[in-house]
C-alpha cells in the first residue's frame, strides 16, 4: 500500500469577502486618480489652446502701426507688386530681397500678394 503525502497548504485566512472588498476599493481609488489626471490634463490643454489662440489673434493684426517720421503710407494700385514697390524704395546697392522681407515684416504680411486699394507703410525715398 502506498501512501501519498501532500505538501499542499492553503493561505486561506478566513472570509474571502474582505479580500474582494479591499480590491474593489483599490479599483475605485485608482479610477478616481485616473479621472483626476485626465481632468488636469484637459484643463492644461484648454489653457494652452486659449493662450495660443489669443497670441496668434493679436500677432496677425491686419492694421499695421502708424508710419513713423522716416516712413510714409502708400496705396497699392492695380498691378502693383511688392517687388515693384521694393525696387522703387530701396537704396542703391541694397538687396531687393531684404527690402521685400522688411516690407512684409513691417506691414504684417504673410505672403507677397497685394490687393488694389491696400495701404502699405514704406520707408521715405
Amino acid at each position: 500500500m502506498m501512501t501519498t503525502i501532500s505538501s499542499y497548504s492553503t493561505t486561506y485566512k478566513g472570509n474571502t469577502r474582505n479580500n474582494h472588498t479591499t480590491k474593489h476599493v483599490w479599483n475605485d481609488s485608482s479610477k478616481q486618480r485616473l479621472l483626476l489626471r485626465l481632468a488636469v490634463a484637459g484643463l492644461l490643454f484648454v489653457l494652452l489652446f486659449t493662450g495660443l489662440t489669443l497670441m496668434t489673434s493679436y500677432a496677425g493684426s491686419e492694421h499695421p502701426a502708424e508710419p513713423t517720421a522716416m516712413e510714409r503710407m502708400v496705396v497699392i494700385g492695380a498691378g502693383d507688386t511688392l517687388w515693384d514697390i521694393a525696387g522703387r524704395v530701396r537704396e542703391s546697392g541694397q538687396d531687393i530681397r531684404e527690402v521685400v522681407y522688411s516690407l512684409k515684416k513691417r506691414n504684417n504680411l504673410t505672403n507677397s500678394t497685394l490687393q488694389a486699394g491696400q495701404s502699405l507703410i514704406v520707408p521715405v525715398e
